[in-house]
């Protein structure tokens, strides 16, 4: 009597941790095949990123000149220079200067006036339809330049001939300073990162973009 009452209890407990060791059996089976997946989808992402990298220089003089011909060679009040380097590190550096309203109205004005470096070549990488249906561009002298374009042609990597036609102005040289400007500073930093890679080494962002210049009157919805 006292063995078969003991027996139905070692026979319950088999039967309750059966399912368990079936679950961690199952869990050694695929956790490798879950891993592996997710390595290879993590690869193929990284696959698609050209490498860039940044290096943050600080800026030594608090008071400099701000004049249009100066950029590129003096560091202006506030200005954080950054360095992009080429994708295959052998190029030379370019150069990114984050400028503000001030600066910019410099910018401008000199194009306009033609007091300042003919070199500066000043875009909009706003959409067409963004810029018409909003605050339109700063001035006449500013090129617009879509960074949906930019990306999707390749528009950096554009013979001469083909650029033109397609964006109605004539394609920067490496050596040009090129100014970009959007919304809110954040498309035209994407598009000076573009610049980087394509070979040019000195380029300008406007942080504020249309937003600062014409004071949030006008945006685009």
């Amino acid at each position: 009597k006292s063995q078969r009452s003991r027996s139905p209890p070692l026979q319950y407990i088999r039967y309750t941790h059966e399912p368990q060791r079936q679950h961690q059996y199952n869990m050694r089976l695929i956790l490798p095949l879950i891993l592996s997946v997710t390595i290879s989808y993590a690869t193929r992402a990284l696959a698609f990123y050209r490498p860039c990298y940044v290096s943050c220089v600080p800026s030594t003089s608090r008071h400099t000149s701000c004049s249009s011909a100066a950029f590129g060679r003096r560091r202006t009040p506030n200005h954080l220079p950054r360095l992009f380097l080429s994708s295959n590190g052998s190029e030379p550096q370019s150069t990114l200067t984050n400028i503000g309203k001030t600066d910019m109205e410099q910018i401008i004005a000199d194009a306009e006036n033609g007091t300042g470096d003919a070199n500066y070549i000043v875009m909009d990488v706003r959409n067409a339809d963004e810029i018409m249906m909003g605050t339109g561009v700063m001035s006449e002298i500013v090129k617009v330049f879509p960074l949906p374009e930019i990306k999707s042609m390749g528009a950096f990597n554009m013979n001469a001939e083909t650029f033109e036609a397609q964006f109605n102005f004539p394609k920067p040289n490496v050596e040009d300073t090129l100014v970009f400007t959007c919304k809110a500073g954040l498309r035209s930093q994407q598009a000076a990162q573009l610049a980087a890679v394509a070979g040019y080494t000195t380029i300008i962002n406007y942080e504020g973009g249309a937003d600062d210049w014409f004071g949030g009157e006008l945006f685009y919805t």
